[in-house]
């Protein structure tokens, strides 16, 4: 199995930012990074009990895309729209890895995401795929994938990283599965939760959260403006 890389985020903001944020993210911060070497693609969530609570999932072709200096010019030269809106995000978090295991096909329109933290970073990764595997007959689930964090390419410095505060990425792994449909999720994220710490046998914590997929952008389809200058966000 290629191990794609990804970078998963998630950030709150106020009722009053809210528009001015998703702008941002759907005109301009986005494309920065879907259209950059080596990014596949992107989709834009929000949790089904708080519109103002978002999760973003991108795809590169390796954890190296990540550590590369296109993105990290990217990272190190924010826009000053970027400069106006980071400042007002709430809570936040960020995390870049590698996709280390992946059971059935395909996406859904909803996802759960569970960010896992484990006694020990190390896990069975056969006895995981197995568990998964059965967890993945579940009706309205159509995949299920594990995503594994890198701690150094996480804890790179930036000047965006200048903008935010806390610590990111303090979880082993990510658990994300897809379900089509809003009442798949929420039996995925109540029956899959229950068995974590079977799935896990080391887990320490871990907190579901469900979402709804609003939008998204794929590589191949390139930016719309050919001539588009590198601008920045998260």
């Amino acid at each position: 199995m290629q191990r794609y890389g990804f970078l998963a985020i998630w950030c709150d903001i106020a009722n009053e930012d809210l528009a001015d944020y998703r702008n941002w993210l759907t005109k301009e911060h986005i494309a920065d990074r879907t259209f950059s070497p080596g990014f596949l693609g992107v989709r834009l969530f929000e949790a089904l009990d708080d519109s103002r609570s978002h999760f973003i999932l991108y795809a590169t072709e390796s954890i190296e895309v990540l550590r590369g200096p296109a993105y990290k010019a990217i990272l190190d030269n924010p826009s000053p729209w970027t400069k106006r809106i980071m400042p007002r995000f709430g809570p936040f978090d960020r995390a870049l890895g590698e996709q280390v295991l992946k059971v059935g096909n395909g996406f859904g329109s909803h996802v759960v995401v569970w960010r896992v933290r484990l006694k020990q970073a190390s896990i069975d990764i056969a006895h995981v795929k197995k568990e998964l595997s059965a967890a993945a007959t579940l009706d309205g689930v159509a995949s299920i994938r594990l995503f594994e964090l890198d701690r150094s390419t996480t804890d790179g410095e930036s000047q965006e990283k200048t903008m935010r505060q806390g610590v990111e990425g303090d979880f082993h792994y990510m658990l994300c599965v897809e379900a089509v449909g809003e009442a798949a999720a929420r039996r995925a994220s109540e029956t899959i939760g229950s068995a974590l710490d079977r799935i896990f046998p080391a887990l320490d914590n871990a907190k579901p959260q469900c979402f709804s997929m609003f939008y998204g952008e794929a590589a191949h389809e390139g930016p719309t403006d050919q001539d588009r200058p590198g601008r920045a966000g998260t």
